[in-house]
């Protein structure tokens, strides 16, 4: 039914393909591991995974884990993507590799390196990143638990004071690791220096029961990662040995002299790392939504022409304005991720192999509007594409509200979005003081702070729609700059007054930023693909306005005409992108088995499909007459007393 539809897109869809995955190396690599997931039988997508216990979910998962491990490297972060896009649940060792060990290469000294990270690579020390409490998460410099350095026995005295210091969300912690990479505040001779990361055994080496002075469980069901054993964990006077604590930046004597080295926030190099993952890994699964709603736009037909043919809902305006937008801001989200991550990299290299922190304020920032608007983005289209599928998108054999349930919340953890947004708020603020103060040291991604007006003749060109967002988000950070300055209790005005003014200002920049990224790639990197970008990105920025353009409203920057020009461009696009779709999603290369789902297969019956599995795979069906059925003899029977 889709050949078609293949025949008629207008590009090559290798060099998407090649684009969206950061070049024909990494997305080779991406085949041959989707191939694996594939073709072994334990990976088979199961739709009835939904009926089981989440225990057999956990189960099973567990066992998904180990195949996995014989045969792919699962800690390679250059391959990471195939990992957490295809297989059903997601690998139990997903945060020993994706945090733990990332902390370890920044936090540890060398001759800590030395001494774990082949226990750590190889799993004969696996551990979990135990930082969130109970009263405290994204308020790291609060936190409660306390390990306090005993100058009789040279040893920390891991402690939690309180119910609200008990570790509560890290995942591997609640069923399966042996180590935990603790954060505490550092306490010697009764003076504070502050959260510093203690690696601990936690757990009995042959019995895997927790220590004694530690208290381990699951934090029971939640919405999204079922299969992951989220955990809490609390210390009644705990001792942990003089080198538990990572000190390549903090040392502690045998008598309790504290000696300080390097920058103290070398601890957001870790949490960069998985926030990269976040913005480079699982926006993926936004391009993942779209392949199923615009494969199952095209297989279904509702209402018939004048010619009593049936139309393809993809057909109809409205199902296009629900899913184009998405489509060109997957694009522009992948685009981005792809600078952010060189970025990252850089300044990861940088601060392990040469401590050297010149790229953290501009990595951090970038890094957590991207997060911010990255995951919820994904969360958003994920629901979207839910919806545009009807009655079908509710099924879990649809594959999309999985996604849904599965991305929403990262929208959370590794920082809540809204505090990210207020951080890259924070960094906004201080390049627009550089703009006036020293220029030339303001990076090149926020020079367009200095806008003060443009004009434009076409508001729709990709040169003109980048201005159009630069200054939008100028003028909402001065007007929140404005508003922080109006009140002398700087404190006060920053958490009661113009916090939604400065989070407002900030959630503007990351549009920007990927149309930055989207001209860079279109300019230097597609070649035969140059014409489609260019109108995606056209789709993107266009929409990126029509969404929020309160702040070129405030300075009457757009007119009535100007903003109807939008609305018209932006529709006259869509049938462009109707020719494409299919090849556009289909750029992925995405299996039937990643995809995990019924109503989307690259070729078939999708209605065959849905009954097959309704009438022969659901477990809820294989007795003929359910056990339930009791209970409405004895609902009659209690009726029948009233």
């Amino acid at each position: 039914m889709l050949e078609a539809e293949r025949k008629q897109g207008q590009f090559p869809q290798l060099e998407m393909s090649h684009l969206l995955y950061g070049g024909k190396e990494y997305f080779d690599k991406f085949l041959e591991r989707q191939n694996f997931f594939d073709n072994h039988p334990m990976f088979k997508v199961n739709h009835d995974f939904y009926n089981k216990s989440r225990q057999d979910q956990i189960l099973l998962n567990a066992e998904r884990t180990i195949e996995a491990f014989k045969t792919i490297q699962l800690a390679d972060p250059n391959y990471y993507t195939p990992n957490v896009l295809c297989p059903q649940g997601i690998f139990i060792s997903t945060v020993h590799f994706a945090m733990v060990i990332p902390a370890f290469q920044v936090l540890a000294s060398d001759e800590q390196i030395s001494k774990w990270m082949t226990l750590l690579k190889n799993l004969n020390a696996f551990g979990c990143y135990a930082q969130t409490e109970l009263g405290h998460g994204s308020d790291v410099q609060n936190l409660q638990t306390v390990a306090v350095f005993d100058k009789q026995t040279s040893e920390f005295v891991i402690h939690t004071p309180n119910i609200e210091a008990t570790k509560f969300w890290p995942g591997e912690l609640g069923l399966y690791c042996e180590f935990a990479l603790v954060f505490a505040q550092l306490q010697v001779d009764g003076k504070g220096y502050g959260v510093h990361p203690f690696w601990i055994r936690i757990r009995d080496k042959e019995t895997h029961k927790p220590l004694s002075g530690i208290e381990i469980g699951d934090i029971g069901p939640k919405m999204g990662y079922s299969v992951k054993d989220n955990g809490f964990m609390s210390f009644d006077h705990f001792r942990a040995p003089l080198d538990s604590l990572l000190n390549r930046y903090i040392k502690v004597s045998r008598d309790g002299k504290v000696e300080r080295q390097g920058n103290p926030k070398v601890g957001y190099g870790s949490m960069m790392y998985m926030r990269n993952i976040l913005c480079d890994q699982y926006t993926k699964f936004g391009g993942r939504a779209l392949t199923i709603a615009i494969r199952y736009s095209l297989y279904r037909k509702q209402f018939k022409d004048d010619n009593k043919q049936e139309i393809r809902i993809l057909d109809y305006q409205c199902q296009q304005q629900k899913l184009f937008p998405l489509l060109a801001e997957f694009y522009a989200c992948v685009f981005g991720s792809v600078k952010i991550k060189e970025l990252v990299n850089d300044n990861f290299n940088r601060i392990s192999q040469q401590n050297d922190f010149s790229l953290l304020g501009l990595t951090h920032a970038v890094l957590s509007g991207a997060k911010a608007n990255y995951t919820y983005f994904v969360a958003n289209c994920a629901e979207w594409c839910r919806l545009s599928c009807g009655g079908h998108g509710f099924a879990h054999y649809s594959g999309l509200p999985v996604i849904f349930f599965e991305m929403s919340p990262n929208i959370t953890l590794e920082g809540e979005n809204t505090i990210l947004n207020l951080q890259l708020a924070r960094y906004l603020l201080k390049q627009l003081q550089h703009i006036v103060s020293k220029p030339n040291a303001v990076p090149e991604f926020f020079k367009f702070l200095s806008q003060e007006t443009v004009k434009v003749d076409d508001v729709t060109s990709l040169d003109n729609l980048i201005a159009l967002l630069g200054l939008n988000c100028a003028i909402l950070t001065k007007y929140a700059a404005q508003k922080l300055m109006s009140h002398s209790d700087m404190k006060e005005s920053w958490d009661t007054k113009s916090g939604i003014a400065l989070a407002k200002a900030a959630s503007t920049f990351i549009p920007y930023f990927n149309m930055l990224c989207f001209l860079d790639t279109i300019n230097n990197k597609a070649k035969d693909t140059k014409t489609i970008l260019t109108v995606l990105a056209r789709i993107y920025g266009i929409s990126m306005l029509l969404n929020n353009m309160q702040g070129l409203l405030l300075k009457n920057q757009l007119n009535s005409q100007q903003i109807k020009t939008l609305q018209d461009t932006r529709e006259s696009l869509y049938p462009i992108i109707r020719l494409n779709a299919l090849s556009l999603v289909e750029a992925q290369g995405l299996s039937d088995n990643s995809l995990q789902s019924l109503i989307a297969p690259k070729e078939g019956d999708v209605y065959m499909n849905m009954y097959n599995f309704a009438s022969k795979e659901n477990s809820l069906n294989k007795q003929q007459v359910h056990n339930g059925i009791s209970y409405i003899q004895k609902m009659r029977e209690v009726n029948a007393k009233l």
